[in-house]
């Protein structure tokens, strides 16, 4: 097993910091090792010759490489990842995958097998030098893929199904934990604090959270709690003292120059105002959800057929987190309010370009007031369903989401004044207003 150093790399440039994959997995090595595989865990007896299925790329993105392997009646993905938290991300994904397909009805991917570096490795297992997990590939479309060609009619049967496994994970009792972190089965290394443990029993607990404010970058080795996290409170400590180490490493540097000195002074600043009025955001009790905060249109799978939901994808980095923070929209439902569209655009209202077509602005303003009514329709659902408190929680939650959103962008030169000033009018004592009131700029956009 290569080293994080040989295979990846965390490179700056002017406004963010990007990936690097310092290697290209063989597809050679990847046919093998997915063959080996797929006939291990399927029992398939039949030996191929020159026909034999062979890996295809499938797609890409910042920490994974996906490979499509075919066989007569079913295929297969095979995801390499980059270890930008090496381990824990695997194992926590397989555990989470292993505990929702046993614990729910949600079309998730099966685990057949997966190498996390540590876990019962056999020989062969780390011949990528990365690693990976192989699922079975799920039928269907992506939503983002089949939008153009959904009716909205197909798209809001999609929202119900999705508000109803949605709601069905967070009322199941396997999902409930008695902290915040990532799951992790109690049959592997987990490196869990044993005093700290969920109260459930095993197959599943509750261990070191596995998100990108707690890797990103060099955040991986830093020195503070990463769970499990008994409450919001600590939840927040502790993302608020990774920028403050962050910027205490830039300030105190030889090597880094005087702009970027200040800005981490500043930085430095708002969250250790943002850290004294974390206990005034805290509410009484709390409880704690696995929550699935990624579900976007490319991470929706639907029959265009049946307008079915065939799936949900991409459940990397997802963590137990408090009950305030999982009530809300699907990622792709979470609106920036200027986007919200009531009324349906008049074509006829719209200009043409040169070539005779429709301008691509109709068809945007077609986008948003679709969203705009699937993200009523998800809310209507949500709150349709009996005993449930998940619109209570939603609508009670404002200010503590408010808080996170502070939180999370901190240290973001674009939204650093809109957070001072948000904070200034917190510390006056004066009526309470919205952090999107305090903005000229929208904090969410829509994602896709």
């Amino acid at each position: 097993m290569l080293q994080p150093s040989d295979v990846m790399e965390w490179k700056k440039n002017l406004f963010n910091t990007d990936l690097i994959w310092k290697i290209e997995p063989s597809i050679d090595v990847v046919t093998s090792l997915m063959q080996y595989k797929i006939q291990h865990v399927s029992k398939k007896n039949k030996r191929y010759d020159n026909d034999a299925p062979k890996a295809t790329f499938f797609a890409g993105g910042a920490f994974n490489k996906l490979y499509l392997m075919d066989y007569p009646g079913s295929s297969w993905i095979l995801r390499a990842s980059l270890p930008v938290d090496p381990y824990y991300k695997i194992a926590s994904e397989v555990a989470t995958l292993r505990l929702v397909e046993s614990s729910t009805s949600l079309p998730v991917p099966q685990v057949d097998a997966f190498f996390d570096g540590k876990t019962d490795a056999t020989s062969g297992d780390d011949c990528l030098g990365l690693e990976w997990i192989l699922m079975k590939r799920l039928p269907g479309k992506t939503l983002k893929d089949a939008w153009s060609e959904t009716s909205l009619e197909q798209k809001m049967l999609v929202v119900d199904s999705l508000a109803d496994k949605i709601y069905e994970l967070y009322s199941c009792q396997g999902s409930r934990f008695s902290c915040i972190g990532n799951v992790y089965q109690t049959s592997g290394r987990t490196g869990i604090v044993e005093s700290r443990m969920s109260i459930r029993s095993p197959p599943y607990t509750v261990g070191r959270i596995v998100s990108m404010p707690f890797f990103w970058e060099q955040r991986v080795s830093q020195p503070v709690e990463r769970g499990p996290l008994l409450s919001s409170a600590e939840w927040f400590a502790s993302r608020l003292q990774l920028v403050d180490y962050e910027c205490s490493q830039i300030i105190n540097s030889a090597d880094a120059d005087e702009d970027d000195k200040e800005d981490a002074e500043r930085y430095k600043a708002i969250a250790e105002r943002l850290t004294k009025h974390i206990k005034s955001f805290i509410p009484a009790q709390e409880r704690f959800v696995l929550h699935h905060d990624d579900i976007n249109t490319a991470n929706v799978l639907v029959d265009l057929s049946t307008s079915a939901l065939t799936g949900i994808v991409d459940w990397e980095c997802v963590s137990v987190i408090p009950t305030w923070a999982s009530r809300q929209p699907p990622r792709f439902l979470s609106i920036a309010k200027k986007y919200l569209r009531y009324k349906k655009p008049c074509v006829e209202r719209y200009g043409k370009d040169d070539d005779g077509s429709i301008t691509v602005l109709y068809f945007e303003h077609l986008r948003q007031w679709e969203l705009t009514l699937l993200r009523e329709r998800f809310l209507d659902r949500m709150s349709s369903h009996k005993d449930s408190d998940w619109m209570d929680i939603y609508n009670s939650s404002a200010k503590i989401r408010d808080f996170d959103t502070a939180v999370n962008y901190c240290n973001d030169c674009l939204m650093a004044h809109r957070i001072e000033k948000w904070l200034s009018i917190l510390e006056s004592g004066g009526q309470y207003r919205r952090l999107f009131e305090c903005l000229d700029h929208d904090l969410i956009d829509m994602q896709m």
